[in-house]
């Protein structure tokens, strides 16, 4: 996922303030824009994200949705997607190199239920190592990957996934719990990754909708999609009331597969093609 830390590199400055990140508290860069009231962050557990001062002030007023929305961001670093978004209350339109989302955006990506929580945390855990065999160990920082959001959550969520026997504890480290991933926890990661695609009868298109690109689609993607019956779906050519940002997140969601074409380099077409990606397919 190289191309999306290309991205966030480039939005960062040359000359960097530190300051404790405003969803996660972590000491990291931190640059103010005064001019647009906003205020952008390299965290190391959230990747790149900027803040209007109006969805601070909005935040403020419930701590559970900037928990959740903490969670949510972690959800996609911990996956391998490093987009650089913009926290707004309302804007959808896209800002340079940031992608903007509001805070119901955000919102309505958290899990539904206790227990969609849990599998999301399991597919989390699976991105921390590279073979079965390997220890997991989570730091105070990391926290964040689990649905939680101090130690005390964290070794809630931890105690049920074992419960459950989706992992085993082995010890307490100076940064935290050590554990595996059993193989029932393997075959869970399995079965959710099945899961997201088995009664699903349509694929979504990420691209540039340019005239240029008529051919390619009309000649190409859509036959190729379409061969097997799938329905193919590219968000200009379906009617809705809802808003642009809202409805592509819905299609992506109810899609077995994301076909992406990056000719253009259109950052919208990286950001749905990395959200598809944080959905649990590799």
């Amino acid at each position: 996922m190289t191309i999306y830390r290309l991205i966030s590199e480039r939005n960062q400055p040359n000359l960097m303030n530190k300051k404790n990140s405003y969803l996660t508290g972590i000491d990291c860069d931190f640059d103010r824009d005064a001019l647009k009231q906003i205020d952008c962050f390299w965290d190391p557990i959230l990747g790149a994200y900027s803040i209007t001062d109006n969805a601070i002030t909005e935040l403020a007023k419930n701590l559970e949705n900037k928990q959740k929305i903490t969670n949510v961001l972690a959800q996609r670093k911990c996956r391998g997607i490093d987009v650089p978004i913009q926290i707004t209350t309302d804007k959808q339109e896209r800002n340079g190199d940031w992608i903007l989302e509001t805070i119901h955006d955000l919102l309505s990506q958290y899990p539904t239920s206790p227990l969609e929580m849990l599998d999301e945390t399991l597919v989390n855990i699976t991105y921390l190592i590279k073979h079965p065999s390997e220890t997991v160990s989570i730091s105070k920082n990391e926290v964040w990957y689990l649905y939680s959001y101090n130690h005390e959550s964290s070794f809630y969520m931890l105690r049920q996934l074992g419960e459950l026997g989706y992992i085993k504890h082995i010890s307490n480290g100076p940064t935290g719990a050590i554990f595996t991933i059993e193989a029932k926890g393997w075959d869970k990661f399995s079965e959710l990754r099945k899961s997201l695609s088995k009664y699903r009868k349509q694929a979504f298109v990420a691209m540039w909708f340019d005239k240029t690109m008529d051919n390619f689609f009309f000649n190409g993607i859509q036959p190729a999609i379409e061969h097997d019956g799938t329905k193919c779906i590219r968000i200009d050519f379906k009617e809705h009331n809802n808003k642009i940002c809202d409805e592509i997140i819905a299609e992506i969601r109810r899609s077995r597969y994301l076909v992406a074409d990056f000719t253009g380099n259109r950052g919208g077409v990286y950001y749905e093609a990395g959200f598809a990606y944080g959905l649990g397919s590799r």
